[in-house]
């Protein structure tokens, strides 16, 4: 008998009665939203709205056959046989990952809410070899590795004791599904590869999340989008992970419900805002498997901070940066003849026309990704993410590195990090709040693009004349 059939028949119950209650649309007040979800959920996740939630959660049957359905292809083909759910909630997907007996030979359920622990308690009770439980808050993981950073503990490694170790160059090692919303979760996963710490140091994740929109097209946006989007966080993303876009949820289907966003004409940010605001995507992320034949593993670090470093501006032009670091480097560029190897798309099938809007599909890497024609008026904004991991590898070979500025400041903020606790490798990342929105967050010290400036210097002009 399947699962759904033998457990939290009580919930079914309740589930099936009380959704009948209100309609969707009619869910406005507390009090409508109390009826028809009951005592499924805890009243905070029924009462407020939040712009960006860090974490969302499933909030009916539907919602978790449609991701079942989206992700049953990609399920079929993997190798996996463990899985890692963030925040089940009351195991509605948890159910339909039991349903498919022969796939999953272990579930690991990490949940933040105390709310929702003893339903989760019962499957470990029924499957007490198969479903594992954890009291983790996993969308800010980064956390837990600093505390172990700081007192040398082993709270990561108890979390995923039950997660296989694989290297890198053979197949990933588990799959994990999650309603997020935590930008500094995704710089969490970026540093994960490049300080090799936290979960993706044991092997390389197959990732499925449902995401907000913003979040996805800053991280998958092309150069062209602007400076307000395009920054070094994307170059990581892209340089470091596999993506691909499967579909979209409903937003209504998830708890806490989303605010509106002010889509006004003055807002910076309008054009992403007001993309499929009404929708998550649900997309799959993975660490490119080869990534290491490109940089090597004591060379990450160093690449995440020349990234960091010059995408502080985009506008800082690249001849005169590097100069600062390697004087008399710029004519190499200039009048560099070699044989450029443009980077394709990793999935030739993916058809582009259903991708959402800015985002563009996941390329290969390559160290020979040259940008072409490079002057002196070059600037880091023109780079795609693979020209910039090829200009890091020549920068990396000249013989003047080993004597280079750039060296010297790199340590030297290397030590700074460790040194301090709010600006530590793993704390510098994650060191805005997490009701802050996700757009906000990321771009909120971006620079703004050349005729916002134009237009706010003639508004202060215009308010001095009045």
């Amino acid at each position: 008998m399947s699962f759904s059939k033998r457990i939290l028949k009580s919930v079914d119950i309740r589930w099936r009665c009380q959704r009948f209650y209100a309609a969707k649309t009619d869910l406005k007040t507390f009090g409508q939203k109390k009826q028809h979800y009951g005592n499924l959920f805890p009243d905070k996740l029924l009462s407020k709205k939040q712009k960006t939630p860090a974490t969302m959660y499933l909030a009916n049957y539907k919602a978790a056959t449609a991701v079942d359905e989206l992700l049953d292809p990609y399920i079929k083909h993997s190798s996996c046989d463990t899985i890692l759910e963030m925040n089940p909630g009351i195991g509605l997907f948890t159910r339909k990952l039991l349903d498919r007996e022969d796939k999953f030979r272990k579930i690991l359920l990490m949940e933040s809410m105390d709310f929702f622990m003893d339903n989760l308690q019962e499957m470990h009770s029924l499957y007490p070899h198969k479903v594992k439980v954890k009291n983790c808050d996993f969308a800010n993981i980064w956390k837990v590795v600093y505390q172990d950073k700081i007192d040398n503990g082993t709270r990561v490694e108890e979390l995923f004791r039950d997660i296989p170790r694989r290297p890198y160059n053979e197949d990933c090692n588990m799959m994990m599904f999650g309603a997020i919303g935590s930008y500094p979760f995704f710089k969490h996963l970026i540093n994960s590869i490049v300080f090799q710490n936290s979960f993706l140091n044991i092997g390389r994740a197959e990732m499925y999340f449902a995401l907000p929109p913003p979040l996805y097209l800053h991280l998958t946006c092309s150069n062209d989008i602007g400076y307000m989007i395009y920054r070094s966080t994307t170059i990581l993303f892209q340089i470091l992970f596999e993506y691909k876009f499967i579909g979209c949820l409903p937003r209504e289907d998830f708890l806490p419900q989303q605010t509106e966003y002010n889509t006004s004409k003055g807002s910076k940010l309008r054009r992403v805002r007001s993309i499929n605001p009404e929708n998550l995507y649900l997309v799959r992320i993975v660490p490119r498997k080869n990534i290491f034949d490109y940089v090597s593993t004591e060379d990450l670090p160093a690449l995440w901070y020349f990234i960091k470093q010059n995408c502080v501006s985009r506008r800082n032009r690249i001849i005169p940066n590097l100069e600062k670091w390697i004087p008399g480097c710029g004519p190499r560029l200039i009048v560099n003849k070699r044989q450029s190897e443009v980077s394709t798309m990793l999935y030739p099938d993916e058809d582009i026309s259903k991708l959402p809007k800015y985002s563009i599909p996941c390329k290969t890497i390559s160290n020979q990704d040259y940008y072409p024609n490079i002057n002196i008026y070059t600037q880091f904004g023109d780079l795609a993410p693979s020209q910039f991991l090829t200009l890091f590898s020549m920068f990396r070979k000249w013989p003047e590195y080993g004597e280079s500025s750039f060296l010297a400041s790199y340590e030297n903020n290397m030590l700074k990090m460790e040194a301090s606790a709010e600006d530590s490798v793993d704390g510098m990342v994650e060191e805005d709040d997490d009701d802050v929105s996700t757009e906000e967050r990321s771009l909120k010290d971006a620079p703004l693009e050349p005729e916002t400036i134009q237009k706010s210097k003639r508004s202060r002009i215009k308010d001095k004349e009045s």
